[in-house]
């Protein structure tokens, strides 16, 4: 299985599939697109992506294995994407999380982001909270 199949079961263990393969497959090959991984014992164990427009960043999805959550491995991710993003001229990063995923978003936010808004309704159902970090 090469990087990229395994980046792709991460996904759909993680999300369900809420990217199809050719759309993570897009994202993976785009030249804007940062992407990061993290191995354990040779097989990849969680992946974050996003990308970088002029100078923001946003990040798209970030997935870690079950067996592997906890362990500090997503705050890693994260530090090196962001480290990424700057070396691609962004200045800030943006997400959406699920505002019911408490997990999710005390992460961001010991990661230094900050929530900046909610859209009502942008998930069937649940709402989106609009998180920041200044990379600068």
């Amino acid at each position: 299985m090469n990087d990229f199949e395994e980046l792709y079961e991460i996904e759909r263990e993680c999300f369900g599939s809420s990217w199809t393969s050719e759309m993570l497959r897009e994202e993976w090959d785009n030249p804007h697109s940062v992407t990061v991984t993290h191995r354990e014992d040779g097989r990849l164990a969680a992946f974050a992506l996003g990308k970088v427009a002029a100078d923001e960043g946003e990040l798209y999805q970030i997935g870690t294995l079950c067996e592997f959550r906890r362990c500090g491995i997503a705050e890693k991710l994260l530090a090196e994407l962001h480290d990424k993003m700057r070396e691609k001229g962004a200045a800030v990063c943006f997400l959406e999380v699920r505002s019911r995923n408490a997990a999710s978003i005390s992460l961001y936010e010991k990661c230094g982001y900050e929530r900046v808004s909610v859209r009502k309704d942008y998930y069937p159902d649940d709402d989106a909270v609009i998180m920041r970090k200044d990379l600068r």
